[in-house]
């Protein structure tokens, strides 16, 4: 039992605080140390990582020149080739190919600048449909290149990685780059919902299917041996006209209703493939479709480097009679030098429109983008070209919600001409002079258009449709039909 006087001792004791300054002292300066240690351990520690943050910016923004590079080398460039002529990356699955060598410096600096380099694939392992969110025309899911192969590109699409470098910092951009893509088997194709052709008796006229290259004059010398690239005169949608009750393989061949005009029709036969002229070129076709043709315009509009130029009723030059019987809304005509036009609007109201364009060169294709007004009369025409002189483009020139007429001009063009939207048709008016060495598409998507206006119209002097390979790839290849759709960092 603790007796009252040994309680008091202990509490006495207890209480006596005598000696505590000493370990509180040390205790504080151990606290005081460690934060001091620590503020200079961290102190050492920021700057290098500041260093490591922007040693990788540099490195992300030098792979971005990297993938920049890339668009601009895959411009012109048939996709396919270019696998199959590059260099495979030792090793790599899938395989990629080198587009630009690793240790590659920015122009005028040196590697103590930073490098990159850059590698291209195709799109055909499973987990790159969810990368590139490829929906092809009409389809409803996302897809593959099942088409394809590692060397063999069929949708238009390509996968580019670049690896910049900085001071021992890595960083990797992948993009997906896109082109637009049109399954063109025609010199004439007619892909939408009528197909109603005319013409007058013969002339100095051609429809052809077979394979003309630029340098050609009296004849396609690719066709002289195999005619691999050749392709219909004049191909239709399959099915049938609504408004005629015909198919529209009937439709377009009833504009060619002697045997006289049915000659200057010549391609593929329908069936067998050979060498032919007459009704037996002219072919339903599946492969250019309304959806194919929509998405190719809508990628076209959307890219930056388009410029559409808008022909309306409002500012239309009016009808003078003659060949010049309706309203034209733009006015394209010759200036003395070939690939340089003027176009123009009556100029008297609120939104005039007289410019200089530039029609393009072998080197650097040119898109020109007309956007008329929906007219359902059909009595408006959204680009007429005319002029005294020669006129001659290279690309892909588009006329939509409009027609396209040429009167007294001396035209030549080399690439894709497309006429297409509601109540639009393209007319070669008498006293014209015109080429067209690739394609020309005439695509209209009403229905139920009244008789007595077409999708096809000739009254030329002299026309030529001539199927042109090398000028359909000049003209899809080209930079304004490729835009960077996906892009991330790894």
């Amino acid at each position: 039992m603790i007796s009252e006087e040994n309680m008091t001792n202990w509490c006495s004791r207890l209480s006596n605080q005598r000696g505590v300054a000493l370990p509180l002292a040390m205790v504080l300066l151990l606290v005081l140390t460690m934060m001091a240690l620590a503020f200079m351990t961290l102190g050492s520690v920021e700057p290098q990582i500041s260093k490591n943050l922007s040693d990788g910016a540099r490195a992300r923004q030098l792979a971005e020149a990297g993938i920049e590079l890339a668009f601009t080398k895959l411009a012109n460039q048939d996709f396919s080739l270019l696998l199959g002529s590059s260099t495979e990356v030792s090793g790599s699955n899938p395989k990629e190919y080198i587009l630009v060598m690793g240790g590659t410096t920015l122009p005028g600096l040196s590697s103590s600048h930073g490098t990159f380099g850059v590698t291209i694939r195709n799109d055909i392992t499973a987990g790159d449909k969810e990368f590139t969110g490829y929906i092809p025309p009409g389809g409803t899911a996302l897809s593959l290149d099942t088409a394809g192969s590692e060397t063999n590109d069929q949708n238009g699409i390509i996968l580019v990685r670049a690896l910049g470098t900085y001071n021992g910092a890595n960083r990797t951009v992948n993009a997906v780059i896109e082109r637009g893509k049109l399954n063109i088997n025609a010199a004439l194709s007619l892909p939408g919902s009528q197909a109603d052709t005319y013409t007058n008796p013969p002339g100095a006229y051609s429809i052809d299917g077979r394979d003309w290259l630029r340098a050609d004059t009296s004849g396609p010398s690719t066709c002289t041996t195999g005619c691999g690239h050749m392709k219909l005169g004049i191909a239709t949608l399959p099915g049938t006209q609504s408004n005629v009750g015909n198919t529209y393989e009937q439709v377009a061949e009833s504009g060619f209703n002697t045997t006289a005009k049915r000659g200057y029709v010549q391609g593929s036969h329908q069936t067998t493939g050979a060498v032919t002229s007459g009704l037996n070129t002219i072919a339903a076709d599946s492969g250019l479709t309304p959806a194919a043709m929509q998405a190719f315009l809508t990628n076209l509009a959307a890219n930056t480097s388009t410029q559409v130029i808008q022909s309306t009723q409002t500012c239309a030059h009016p009808a003078t009679g003659g060949a010049h019987n309706k309203p034209e809304g733009l006015r394209m005509t010759s200036t003395g030098t070939p690939g340089q036009v003027n176009i123009t609007n009556n100029g008297s109201c609120s939104d005039p429109i007289n410019q200089s364009l530039d029609l393009g060169t072998v080197a650097n294709p040119a898109i020109v983008y007309v956007k008329g007004d929906y007219d359902t009369t059909s009595q408006f025409i959204g680009l007429a070209v005319d002029g005294g002189q020669p006129i001659r483009g290279y690309g892909v020139l588009v006329v939509e919600d409009a027609d396209l007429s040429f009167f007294g001009s001396d035209f030549r063009w080399d690439g894709i001409v497309v006429v297409t939207g509601r109540y639009v048709g393209v007319g070669f008016r008498g006293g014209s002079n015109t080429e067209i060495r690739g394609a020309l598409i005439a695509n209209e998507t009403i229905a139920g258009e009244a008789g007595g206006y077409f999708e096809f119209l000739n009254q030329a002097s002299s026309m030529s449709i001539r199927r042109s390979k090398e000028n359909i790839d000049l003209a899809m290849n080209a930079l304004y039909n490729m835009r960077i759709s996906t892009y991330r960092e790894n």
